[in-house]
């Protein structure tokens, strides 16, 4: 290379050095501009259709507080019937009740109901049996006592996103429970605290890994199936002698397994019939 072609590849150079130089801010400018627009057009977390979300699994129940199978019957040979609609925030359903006071201080109860899942989704069904005998007495003209005792049995099953569950409960409790009525007990408010021992026996068909949230209780109820529950609630009656309006709210404390997921209350409205047998037997 001659002398003349060496001073030119430094003017060269030099030129590309100075032109760099200037357009620098430019560059940067580019690359910032770049990095906001690529940023812009990111579309966040994606998706993982894998895993079912939390709010469908919440969908399924593993336990539906009872309504209270509170009589209030106070004389020998009184029978009664009630008839309800009830519900909660997971559920709507049906209950009938019946009783019987076979003598001044002694008393039968026996109820079913079934719910399912609001809205026309089949997430959840429910079906339970129980029965019981109680004691009865007057603590003065217009306050009551009484405290039922019983066993029961229900089944929980539950449509999952990936499977099925069935919860077998079978269960014992003691129900003491206060009222005030007037005179002509044409209306009644009573207290209610049932404390149930409840047995789980679950069997599964969903996908543990795709459902974690619905696998933890079940592996909770495999790990403890006894639970002791304490279900308060009160019950309100007006009306006529022999027919009454019903309504009536229970909530649910599992005193076992607070975080086990579970319909934790349980509102009803309906109706009383109440007769005396013996009175139908004297006017024939």
């Amino acid at each position: 290379m001659d002398a003349g072609e060496e001073v030119d590849s430094s003017l060269n150079l030099n030129s590309k050095i100075t032109f760099m130089k200037n357009n620098f801010s430019f560059y940067v400018l580019a690359i910032c501009a770049a990095i906001v627009l690529l940023n812009s057009c990111y579309p966040g977390p994606v998706y993982d259709p894998y895993y079912i979300a939390e709010s469908r699994q919440k969908e399924n129940v593993y336990y539906v507080t009872s309504i209270p199978n509170t009589q209030l019957l106070s004389e020998k040979n009184d029978l009664g019937f009630n008839l309800m609609r009830s519900g909660g925030s997971k559920f709507s359903g049906v209950e009938c009740q019946a009783s019987y006071l076979a003598s001044k201080h002694v008393g039968l109860i026996g109820s079913y109901s079934s719910a399912g899942t609001d809205g026309g989704q089949d997430y959840m069904r429910y079906h339970q049996f129980e029965t019981g005998i109680g004691y009865i007495t007057h603590l003065s003209k217009e306050w009551h006592f009484e405290t039922y005792g019983g066993l029961g049995s229900g089944k929980i099953n539950n449509t999952h996103a990936t499977g099925s569950s069935t919860i077998n409960l079978t269960h014992f409790f003691l129900q003491p429970a206060i009222a005030v009525s007037n005179k002509n007990k044409t209306a009644q408010f009573a207290f209610v605290s049932r404390f149930a021992g409840v047995h789980f026996k679950a069997d599964t068909a969903f996908d543990n890994d795709r459902e974690q949230f619905s696998a933890s209780h079940i592996k909770s109820l495999y790990d403890n199936p006894f639970h002791i529950m304490w279900e308060p609630g009160i019950v309100v009656r007006f009306g006529w002698q022999n027919f009454l309006f019903h309504t009536s709210y229970s909530v649910s404390a599992d005193l076992t397994n607070s975080n086990l997921y579970r319909a934790n209350g349980n509102f009803s409205i309906g109706a009383s019939l109440r007769l005396n047998t013996s009175s139908k037997k004297s006017n024939q």
